[in-house]
């Protein structure tokens, strides 16, 4: 009578444990699904995100080398080249040259940008440099002629 009891719990619990091989490859697909659709979701928001930040990073390296020319009483310029696919940014010595992230893959604009000694730029109209990303995505830093530097998400600013 103890055989049978035992039999009879293990043939129960054998039937109701783990998952079948049709309900594992239905999650898979679903799974795979979901992922077709948030990779190219994902792959664009981090291109945009890239040029964002070169944006910022663009920006601010402009403001620290029109403060580098006040502050030292020495014209900076600011020299872009495109170097191997990557956009360097030289500043002629006053600060380290930076290279801007990988996405950014072109620029338009410039390549120079130069600030007097009183932090004004060397030119009478607004300095545009555009960045372009893999996809196609533009985003502009202006330098105006007081010097001042923006950065917006279109490929003019106001």
């Amino acid at each position: 009578m103890c055989s049978r009891r035992y039999q009879s719990r293990t043939a129960v619990a054998r039937s109701q444990a783990g998952f079948t091989l049709i309900e594992v490859m239905i999650a898979v697909a679903i799974v795979g699904i979901l992922a077709m659709v948030a990779v190219p979701n994902y792959l664009q928001w981090n291109a945009r995100y890239q040029l964002k930040q070169g944006a910022t990073e663009l920006a601010g390296s402009l403001t620290l080398a029109r403060m580098a020319a006040m502050n030292r009483n020495l014209a900076v310029t600011v020299t872009l080249a495109l170097v191997s696919g990557r956009v360097n940014v030289d500043f002629g010595g006053a600060l380290a040259p930076i290279v801007l992230p990988q996405a950014i893959v072109g620029f338009t604009g410039g390549p120079t940008v130069q600030f007097t000694r009183q932090g004004l730029s060397g030119s009478t109209v607004n300095v545009p440099l555009t960045l372009v990303s893999q996809q196609g995505t533009v985003y502009s830093v202006v330098v105006t002629p007081s010097g001042k530097v923006n950065w917006c998400a279109h490929a003019t600013c106001p």
